[in-house]
């Protein structure tokens, strides 16, 4: 595969690493119904704001119904150029005016490309991921360069997967270690640090930092970050391959604030 095509392939399986992995064997044993959380968004324009049924009808856990009964509206955000807010998971950040960023449409477009590349012939990771996209808000993609453009840049996504205690997903640690065995089982090329926290925008969120090789001899360098909010793994991916990129990334990570 040349340098081109494989670092456009990898800024497309960004997020179906993030997606998939928390949901895992035991999702599988334990949900066997969609969550229409994630079937059926809908969003507007470039500023427009979606919002979609929470309700889980999955009858895995009273605890899970409960969550539901008390956030019955889940809202997917508002994204403009150079700016995105959920209230719902009150949140918001900034990134450059000048990134191209993707609506939920563009991004469940490019999960379900990119979930065929990763998962083969391999029916049970197809089936895997398949109940994981049925569970997952795609939130925000932001990156310097267009996604099919054979430019590998820096980058930021938001992405928020239904969880359950069942999964044993209690803490954003226990979702990133779902994360990196799913990646560790697929045999990715990635370098793992120790996972860590940081408080971003007010919020302590746990972090998994990994690296791979960007084709030509330089590193791409990925920050993965979670936490629990109402039900959800709510996520951040930034994606960055030096001090100059890392630089931008760390001036959207200071734009971000919790309500």
């Amino acid at each position: 595969m040349s340098i081109t095509k494989k670092t456009s392939l990898f800024a497309m399986l960004i997020m179906m690493m993030i997606v998939v992995a928390a949901c895992g064997d035991k999702a599988d044993n334990n949900a066997k119904s969609n969550d229409p959380a994630a079937t059926k968004t809908t969003t507007g324009a470039d500023a427009g704001t979606a919002k979609t049924d929470d309700t889980d009808k999955s009858g895995a856990s009273s605890e899970d119904n409960k969550e539901s009964d008390n956030s019955s509206k889940v809202e997917l955000g508002t994204m403009q150029k150079g700016s995105y807010t959920n209230d719902y998971f009150g949140v918001s950040l900034k990134f450059p005016e000048a990134w191209e960023y993707q609506d939920a449409e563009g991004m469940n477009q490019l999960t379900s490309a990119s979930s065929e590349a990763i998962a083969g012939d391999d029916e049970k990771k197809k089936k895997q991921m398949e109940l994981s996209q049925t569970k997952t808000l795609n939130l925000l993609m932001a990156s310097q360069y267009p996604l099919d453009g054979g430019q590998i840049g820096p980058s930021a996504m938001a992405i928020a997967e239904k969880v359950s205690l069942l999964q044993g997903i209690r803490t954003g640690e226990d979702y990133l270690k779902a994360t990196k065995k799913f990646m560790e089982d697929s045999n990715f090329p990635y370098e793992y640090k120790d996972f860590t926290k940081e408080t971003i925008g007010g919020k302590e969120m746990d972090l998994m930092q990994i690296t791979t090789d960007a084709g030509d001899g330089s590193k791409i360098t990925q920050e993965y970050y979670s936490t629990i909010i109402e039900g959800y793994a709510f996520n951040f991916i930034f994606t960055y391959l030096d001090d100059q990129t890392k630089a931008e990334i760390d001036n959207i990570k200071k734009s971000v604030q919790f309500k």
